[in-house]
């Protein structure tokens, strides 16, 4: 589908063409359902008005990123205990859980509280 096809179906399911363009291709921006993205690009984007906008947005990413890191160091430790015999590895591994789910726990109420 062309991108001035796909962007004449977004107008007419609803879509609002935005005055800003993508920051990668230069397309023009619409918001659908509350969500800001480029048609072009089929991705979403962050509209920031000022620093403050900025640094949140920043914070609120890392946040993200380390909460997938620990999902995904939580299902590897999960995985070794499938087949761990040992005690003392089985000890370890449920303690570095347990302190993730800790860490987890707080970055997801730090996202909640903003």
């Amino acid at each position: 589908m062309s991108d001035i096809k796909r962007m004449a179906d977004l107008l007419k399911s609803g879509a609002v063409m935005l005055p800003e363009s993508c920051p990668v291709c230069g397309s023009p921006l619409f918001k659908f359902k509350g969500e800001v993205f480029c048609a072009k690009c089929e991705k979403p984007v962050a509209i920031i008005k000022g620093p403050e906008e900025e640094t949140k947005l920043k914070i609120d990413q890392t946040l993200s990123f380390v909460e997938q890191n620990l999902l995904k160091k939580i299902w590897e430790a999960n995985v070794a205990i499938e087949g761990e015999g040992d005690p003392e590895k089985l000890s370890y591994l449920t303690k570095m859980i347990h302190d993730w789910l800790t860490i987890l726990e707080k970055i997801r109420k730090m996202k909640g509280g903003r």
